[in-house]
Order: C-alpha cells, then structure tokens, then sequence
C-alpha cells in the first residue's frame, strides 16, 4: 500500500508540473498528438492496401493454372495449340477442368452512345466464369451455345458507357473487316478496383506481362464450343481438383510442355500473387519512411520545445537542488512529466487517427484503412521514446548546472 501511494505521488508531482505550465505542455501535447495520429494513419492506409491487394487478389482464382504462349506476335498468328492439347493439360492435373481460349484483337462501337473502344475479344466457353471466378457488376456469364451475347470487363463497359447501364445493349464487333453484334449480358468487375482512384497502387504490372492484364482486365468474352479437335486456340485456364496444389500442377503441365517444345508457359495464379504481394510489401515499407520522417521532425520540435520550456525553470530546478534533490531525481521528473504528457497525447492520437481514417475512406481512398493493433502499439512506444530521448539532453544539461550561479543570475 505505501509503494502504491509512493508512485502516486509522484505521479501526481508530475501532473503539476505540467499543469503549472500550460502553453508549453499545450503546444508539447498538440505536437504529440498530430505526429502519432499522421504515423498511425499513414501505416493503417498501408496496411489497408496490402489487405485490401489480398483480397482483390484471391478473386482471380489460386487454384487455377493459365496455360497460354508466349505472347509475340507469331505466336498469335500460328497458334501453336490445338484443342486436342487439353488431353496432356489436364493429365498434369487429374480431375480438374479447362476452359479454352481463343484471342483476337478488334473494336466494338456502342451506337446509341456514338463510343468505340479497342480490346482483345476472348472467345471461350461458359467454364471461364466458373473456373476464374471474377465478380459480376451486373448481369451474368456466357451460357452454353449462347453464341449472340457478350460479357465486357469493367474497363470497357465504363469506356462504353460511362454513365448508364450495359446490360441489353448491343455492341457491334469489328474483327478483320466483318462486323458482328453482340448483346452485352454482363460485366465483369476489375479484381483491381484500387487502382480505380490511384492507379499508381497497381503493382500487378511489374508482375506480369502487358498481353496478360490486357487478357484478363480489358476484353470482351463471348462463347464459343470449341468441339473440333484440330481448331487452333491460344491458351487455356485450368481449375485443380480440390486438395491438389495449382503451383505442382503447373510444374506438371510445363514438363509436358518441354517435351513438346511448344512456346508456352504454364504458371499458378497462385504464385502470381505471392510475386504480387511481395512487390506490395517492398513498396508500401518504401511508403512507410513518410512515418519514420513524421516521427523524426517530431522529434526535433519536442527537443526545441524541451530546450525552451526547461530553460524557464532553471530557477525552480536550482532551488531543488539547494533542497537535496540529485541530478538523476531531477532528470526523472523531467522525464516523468514528458512520459505523461506522451501517454496522454497518444490517447487522444489514437482516437484522431480512427476518425482521420474514415474521413480518408469516405472521401478519398477506395478501400477502408486498417489499424492494427501491433502497429499502433509500435506508434506508442517509438512516440514516448523519441519524446523520451528529446528531453533527456536539455534536462540533464539544467540538472548539471550549479545551483548557485542559476539563482545569482535569476
């Protein structure tokens, strides 16, 4: 009981220290209290973007495996794949399915709207929206034999359409020459939709080819059955049996893809994202020197204002020496005072970051900020500890002065 009354008037000591000077612990707290809500802010909207990256992510399958050339320019023109090479595609992975596809670059008009846009139309089968399970904006995917309908990525249906509905409305296909309609029955949502505010957050392009995001991000699916075996295709998707790994079946299908000697490559979405993840990381610990750089200017304005408001109470901490108190006595009251005030700032530094973060989210940023429990923890201790460090130079330096020569001069 006497240990706890001992802490709590010192405590206490401290407290009054700090309210017997109100503009400098104010203008100490405000500092505190800005400099751990932008830290924790900044690394909360970091991590709102690796999780958010994730979850985008998972939409394009990880348990699916594209198999398709390499894209050149011969390649698209010879098609080295025939539909009989599914049988050795799915023999690399037993139990799954496949859906073929066929690419071929035109342009579509919308002419009600008077716009076109360029894109790769993907003719494949009602399987792809199954087997790379993309969300829908609105309608639905291909049916079997549904030769007459279309379904756009999100990118050309806001190309086409820009302020209106897609869905029922006919888009006219231009492929060499030939003109073709369409009826457009749904639209596929971007698995990058964060990257529809700032684009520079799209990481995927460092880790994939160009042709691959144009494939599967900006193009126009229709069905096709694809029942001849000789018929020419470039590509195909493949969904693994459940329990089986997408990243051995790929090493599976690429083996039969050496013996043949095909320009083909085989690789697991799965490991796509890793790649993709991986470069989100590097890039969003590059972000975070904005919060070392926030903490490290904190630092210097509580040292400044360290240095001023102790120089002012040189007379109060000389008459405490003449009173027996030691430097190490004094250098902790200082110390105490600016861990309070710290502990205090960083209260109310939490509860700012929280509001900072749903106004980013609701007026700026399209995904939610994540503050987590780990990083505000860290936010707290390196914001007590850099106020911490900033105060122990101008106290020891008042604690050594002699006592003295301070009041001769006061």
């Amino acid at each position: 009981m006497n240990e706890i009354r001992r802490i709590a008037a010192v405590l206490a000591f401290a407290a009054r220290g700090l309210i017997r000077r109100p503009l400098q612990t104010a203008l100490l707290l405000v500092v505190l209290t800005v400099s751990l809500a932008g830290t924790m802010t900044i690394m909360a909207v970091l991590s709102g973007v690796k999780q958010q990256m994730f979850q985008d992510l998972k939409r394009v399958g990880l348990d699916v495996v594209n198999v398709q050339m390499v894209p050149d320019m011969e390649n698209l023109l010879l098609s080295p794949l025939l539909m009989e090479d599914a049988r050795w595609m799915l023999a690399g992975a037993p139990g799954s399915r496949l859906a073929p596809f066929r690419v071929d670059m035109a342009t579509g008009a919308d002419l009600e709207t008077e716009r076109s846009a360029d894109f790769l139309l993907l003719s494949t089968t009602h399987e792809w929206g199954v087997i790379a399970p993309q969300e829908l904006i609105a309608g639905r995917f291909l049916k079997p034999g549904e030769t007459d309908a279309c379904v756009l990525d999100e990118q050309i249906a806001r190309r086409l359409h820009p302020s209106g509905n897609a869905i029922g409305r006919d888009l006219f296909v231009t492929i060499d020459g030939a003109i073709t309609v369409f009826r457009i029955v749904g639209v596929l949502k971007d698995p990058f939709a964060i990257r529809q505010r700032f684009d520079e957050l799209d990481f995927a392009g460092a880790a994939r080819s160009t042709i691959n995001r144009i494939l599967e991000f900006k193009s126009v699916y229709i069905a096709h059955d694809f029942s001849e075996p000789h018929e020419p295709i470039h590509g195909a998707v493949v969904q693994v049996a459940s329990g089986q790994d997408a990243k051995a079946a790929a090493r599976a299908i690429q083996g039969a893809i050496d013996e043949r000697g095909l320009p083909i490559v085989a690789w697991a979405r799965k490991d796509w994202v890793n790649n993709v993840m991986k470069g989100a990381d590097l890039t969003t610990q590059v972000a975070g020197m904005i919060w070392i750089i926030v903490l490290f200017v904190t630092g210097v304005m509580i040292l400044t204002i360290s240095l001023v408001a102790i120089r002012e109470r040189y007379r109060e901490l000389a008459i405490r020496r003449t009173e027996g108190a030691l430097r190490v006595q004094i250098v902790s009251q200082l110390l105490l005072e600016n861990v309070l005030l710290s502990a205090l700032g960083g209260g109310m530094a939490v509860i700012l970051a929280r509001q900072t973060g749903h106004l980013l989210e609701s007026r700026y940023l399209s995904w939610p900020p994540v503050f987590l429990p780990n990083e505000m923890a860290l936010a707290l201790v390196l914001g007590i500890g850099i106020g911490a460090l900033a105060t122990v130079i101008p106290a020891w330096r008042a604690a050594s002065l002699d006592p003295v020569e301070v009041l001769r001069r006061t």
